[in-house]
């Protein structure tokens, strides 16, 4: 009976130990990760419906599929971290999403591709730095794993790194 008080008592040390470990910095990168994918998701399901260009249809729903799927995995990791993942879209995500919303053919992907390629420069440099900077070896590998596909997505918008 005393063994299993020992480890009960180690595991929960670990958990906590585990908890504190997650630096201010890990969470904010967790926050900005978890509303990029939030933005790009939306934005590819709207490049699906109004895009004038196969091309941009598609590659929204590469975008919806990648960040989705991102999205899985920063969850699953933000629950292991214990890091709360309560994300909601900002007024400024709002109102970027409303004005796409408005734009039509020709001048939605324009814009579409050029906000893309914005976001994900951003990302990238974002992720980059989670890799290089992160204490935790999960939100390294987590960053490191994804920032091929950011890549990708923004190649495909021929924006440069």
């Amino acid at each position: 009976m005393l063994a299993f008080g020992a480890i009960g008592l180690t595991s929960g040390a670990e958990v906590l130990a585990q908890t504190d470990a997650v630096t201010k910095e890990d969470k904010e990168f967790f926050k900005n990760a978890g509303e990029i994918n939030m933005t790009e998701t939306a934005l590819g399901r709207l490049a699906q419906e109004k895009a004038f260009s196969p091309e941009v249809k598609a590659l929204g729903a590469t975008l919806v599929a990648d960040h989705t799927a991102m999205t899985a995995d920063l969850a699953a990791l933000a629950k292991q971290k214990r890091v709360e993942m309560d994300i909601e879209a900002t007024a400024r995500q709002k109102t970027m999403l409303a004005a796409f919303d408005n734009k039509t053919g020709v001048e939605f992907d324009r814009e579409f591709r050029e906000h893309v390629a914005k976001d994900h420069a951003k990302a990238i440099k974002m992720f980059t730095d989670a890799e290089k900077d992160s204490k935790d070896p999960d939100v390294k590998a987590f960053a490191a794993k994804n920032l091929a596909s950011l890549q990708a997505h923004l190649q495909m918008v021929g924006g440069k790194q």
